[in-house]
């Protein structure tokens, strides 16, 4: 399955799965934004197997993710695996000791 689409992007939390942005995924491109924040990257897709990697930038009030107390930018990169039309996996950014946090995406629509 490619990649290309619109998807509904959440992460775990201590309330279970919380929706954090909406992304769009088209020839290696990589964008998505949600209430304050956005992301911009790429990803590259072997077989069922995607690498995000993404600029995360934040604005109003930061939140602490990853581990770190949150700077206004974080590099990040996103492990997973596809499945159907989900994509699971873990994120990890840049300068964090060992903490990751599970990941999945969800197709909302495919580009025609």
């Amino acid at each position: 399955m490619k990649c290309d689409g619109i998807w509904k992007v959440e992460m775990i939390g201590s309330n279970g799965w919380e929706r954090i942005a909406t992304a769009f995924m088209k020839k290696g491109k990589y964008m998505a934004a949600g209430t304050n924040h956005y992301s911009v990257g790429s990803y590259t897709q072997d077989g069922d197997n995607v690498v995000i990697s993404i600029l995360l930038k934040q604005q109003g009030v930061l939140r602490t993710v990853f581990g770190i107390k949150s700077p206004s930018k974080l590099d990040i990169t996103i492990k997973g695996k596809i499945r159907k039309d989900k994509i699971t996996g873990k994120g990890k950014a840049k300068g964090a000791k060992k903490h990751e946090i599970q990941i999945r995406l969800s197709l909302l629509e495919r580009f025609k």
